[in-house]
């Protein structure tokens, strides 16, 4: 079943789900989780251990709105999406609905992400 969580910066509470992966599920033993990073063109890319995961869950390509953690990068991706088939081993761990992208799109260059159960 898909879980509820919210990623905290600052004063800002951005809700998202985490999805049912081996690594989603790994992530989520790993709550509250706390890292830093910055904002590149399509995403807050931050460097984070990628934990247990099943290499078939794998993807090229992304949503916006996706929350990857693969290849010892933890990335919130807010746009992008239509040119995102040719990044390959793409591990998505959780979603923010399309409603709440305003919020993440509106954070800082450098953001402190809290990752916590809703």
């Amino acid at each position: 079943m898909p879980t509820p969580i919210v990623l905290k910066v600052n004063d800002t509470i951005i809700p998202a789900t985490l999805n049912e992966t081996v690594a989603a599920q790994d992530f989520k033993k790993r709550l509250p989780f706390v890292v830093s990073g910055y904002r590149s063109t399509f995403d807050y890319c931050c460097t984070a251990d990628s934990g247990k995961f099943d290499p078939k869950e794998k993807q090229a390509g992304w949503k916006n709105g996706d929350i990857t953690l693969a290849g010892g990068w933890f990335a919130v991706l807010f746009d992008g999406e239509e040119q995102s088939e040719s990044y390959t081993d793409i591990m998505i761990i959780a979603h923010i609905d399309d409603e709440h992208l305003h919020l993440v799109r509106s954070l800082p260059q450098n953001v402190t992400f809290t990752v916590e159960l809703a």
